[in-house]
């Protein structure tokens, strides 16, 4: 997906040239058929895609009492419609507030810098806390993310960040993958789980738990972690990342392309950095409503494009 911005740039170039383009039958807005029920809440979700390939998703949930809005870059390939969601922060003029997706504040604690300084989630007067995040960003475009939860360890997430708009940046999250003596695979989410290689995909083996998680790594630079209820096979949840190997090339160690190949005697691939993404596929029906690909939902277009 991060090719995207070489697409954009070449429909910038089309656009000012004066050529007359057709609209892609996708650009409009569209809206899940039914709302998605979980077992404690339901969601909805409405996404426009604007002809430059860009657009936003709004997620409403009923649990929820703000919505959750994205900016999202699209693309179409061999007939199927991808679309990433971004993590944004928006920064107020004077420096001293964020906003994230849901609109929720964040100050940046007193006599403190944007850079080095702990941003802390504002609470609203008289809500009753049990949880709030942090947000901790680096000069060298990486940061913390932390929530600190009533009654438990707080959880730490290290992310990458990048200038997105006027007062705006972007932050992927981090995870790693390694590659135990005995060839399996273990990852930072979940560090007791092993994985096993079964036809090109990473296996959880032995299940821990009721359900089981698979990775494939595309040769897209992409990486696929699908969870599947233990008992029925089903898949139930679905998280992209753009994944970067790390080797050991004789005494060094170095990261490789995402789409080089994992190869020689003298290069000894020992994991690498899954760098999370929400990638999301659309087809098509004949009915001339949208499917998504991985879950199956439903969607039909509110208004034109």
């Amino acid at each position: 997906m991060k090719k995207i911005a070489g697409i954009l740039l070449l429909a910038a170039v089309i656009l000012t040239a004066g050529c007359v383009t057709t609209a892609d039958p996708i650009v409009g807005s569209w809206q899940t058929a039914e709302p998605i029920q979980y077992e404690d809440f339901s969601t909805s979700y409405l996404i426009t895609f604007s002809e430059d390939g860009t657009g936003e998703v709004i997620y409403s949930y009923s649990d929820e009492v703000n919505d959750y809005t994205y900016p999202i870059l699209w693309e179409k390939t061999d007939g199927i419609y991808q679309y990433e969601a971004l993590t944004v922060l928006t920064f107020s003029e004077d420096g001293k507030t964020m906003t994230d997706n849901a609109q929720y504040t964040y100050r940046l604690e007193k006599d403190g810098e944007m850079f080095g300084g702990v941003w802390t989630e504002v609470i609203p007067k008289g809500a009753e806390v049990f949880e709030y995040y942090t947000y901790v960003f680096n000069e060298d475009g990486t940061g913390v993310e932390t929530i600190y939860v009533t009654g438990d360890e707080p959880e730490v997430y290290s992310f990458t960040w990048e200038e997105f708009g006027e007062n705006q940046i972007q932050i992927s999250y981090l995870e790693t993958y390694s590659f135990t003596e005995d060839g399996k695979m273990k990852t930072s989410l979940g560090t007791k789980t092993v994985y096993e290689k079964q036809d090109n995909i990473w296996v959880e083996n032995p299940q821990i738990g009721d359900e089981v998680t698979t990775y494939e790594f595309q040769d897209d630079g992409i990486c696929v972690r699908s969870i599947y209820d233990g008992e029925t096979e089903e898949l139930v949840g679905v998280h992209t990342y753009y994944y970067t190997p790390v080797v050991i090339n004789g005494d060094s160690i170095r990261t490789m392309p995402l789409l080089t190949p994992m190869v020689s005697l003298f290069n000894l691939q020992i994991g690498g950095i899954l760098e999370e993404a929400y990638i999301y596929e659309l087809a098509f029906l004949e009915d001339g409503t949208l499917q998504d690909v991985f879950y199956g939902e439903i969607l039909e277009r509110v208004s034109p494009a």
